[in-house]
């Protein structure tokens, strides 16, 4: 059994690693999964419903009954990500533990010194480390008892029918204005490359540059791209609206700032993309910069360069077949598969001494 102590509301229009693990390990055989919710705003979860074969959304305040609920469980594993989370041990006391180390600790809400000791006891005491991001693995493995490093993933199955999608009215009756549609979804942040984008829309106003996704910090509006006539903003969609504004896209985008932040990001539309076989044109990011199927560009210059050849060779047998591998190669049940095995490495009498281990660390 796998218990997700509550991070995201499973709801959340930004379906992201945690409900796509948690689902990726429903999916194995004997396994059950437990995701926890706050209903912080999404969920409204009385006390659990089933939203897979294996698989229930649980409300957190139940947490403490848990144990006593699942006594046959041959072994309980958590997975957490939110460092705060390390008070959930304690409640669900488990055989092993995950931590999911998935980003910069400043890009999260309330990031302070209580964060950054949380974090250290979790590399310390967790029986796995997961790191998403090279830059992250490589700061987690002199501290961490166990670490690997993990990107993100994409969930094949899903994006892979978008040519067989119905493309969003919405998005579909602004793009057939324009030659052609360089779209984005995700969160709209500080990071996102906001200037890149208003000099290309001006330099190309016969290409539609489509934007789907949450003011995330406020610098959408700042920004003054929603002022050109060629960018399209869409709030956040559901999920499983995606596909149907990704049919739109002629080529893919993730026009993201070098920063700190952003050179430790796995970003997880980069597999969906792949899985859409849409052109990817992305920023020199360290984890982008894996993949054969990604273009990648250094200026605003080189974004339009490299945008034309991508859209003039979209359609290239060669170039979808190189998308469709990189897909299939890093798909969620990969993730998991890798993660799942990673664990099973620990030693078994190592394992068996986890839960006082973990016990005595928490009183620390």
């Amino acid at each position: 059994m796998i218990i997700f102590p509550p991070t995201l509301d499973w709801h959340l229009p930004l379906y992201q690693r945690p409900q796509q693990l948690a689902r990726a390990y429903s999916e194995k055989e004997n396994t059950l999964v437990l995701y926890l919710t706050a209903n912080s705003a999404h969920d409204h979860v009385l006390s659990a419903e089933a939203i897979g074969e294996r698989l229930y959304l649980v409300n957190a305040a139940l947490a403490r009954e848990l144990p006593a609920l699942l006594t046959e469980a041959a072994e309980t594993v958590v997975s957490l990500s939110w460092t705060a989370n390390r008070r959930y041990l304690p409640l669900l006391r488990p055989d092993r533990v995950i931590y999911e180390y998935i980003d910069e600790l400043e890009i999260f809400d309330g990031y302070d010194r209580a964060m950054r000791r949380d974090h250290r006891y979790l590399l310390r005491h967790a029986d796995l480390t997961v790191c998403t991001a090279r830059t992250l693995y490589e700061k987690a493995r002199p501290l961490a008892r166990r670490a690997i490093y993990s990107p993100n993933a994409g969930d094949y199955a899903f994006f892979s029918k978008v040519s067989d999608t119905t493309p969003a009215e919405e998005a579909a009756h602004a793009a057939a204005r324009y030659s052609c549609t360089l779209g984005y979804y995700g969160a709209l942040a500080g990071w996102f490359d906001y200037p890149l984008v208003i000099e290309a829309a001006r330099s190309r106003p016969d290409w539609l540059f489509l934007l789907v996704g949450m003011d995330y910090d406020g610098t959408l509006p700042a920004s003054g791209v929603l002022s050109l006539p060629n960018v399209l903003w869409i709030p956040p969609q559901p999920y499983e609206r995606l596909p149907s504004f990704l049919r739109v896209f002629d080529l893919a985008m993730i026009p993201f700032v070098l920063n700190e932040i952003t050179r430790s990001t796995s970003p997880v539309k980069l597999f969906e993309y792949m899985a859409a076989e849409k052109p990817i044109l992305c920023s020199r990011m360290p984890e982008c910069r894996r993949y054969r199927s990604v273009a990648l560009y250094a200026d605003t210059k080189d974004f339009l360069r490299k945008a034309e050849i991508l859209l003039r060779h979209r359609g290239d047998p060669a170039y979808r077949a190189l998308l469709r591998g990189e897909a299939l190669e890093n798909t969620w049940a990969a993730r998991t598969d890798e993660i799942l095995s990673a664990l099973d490495s620990v030693p078994r009498e190592e394992a068996a001494r986890a839960p006082l281990r973990i016990k005595k660390a928490i009183s620390e």
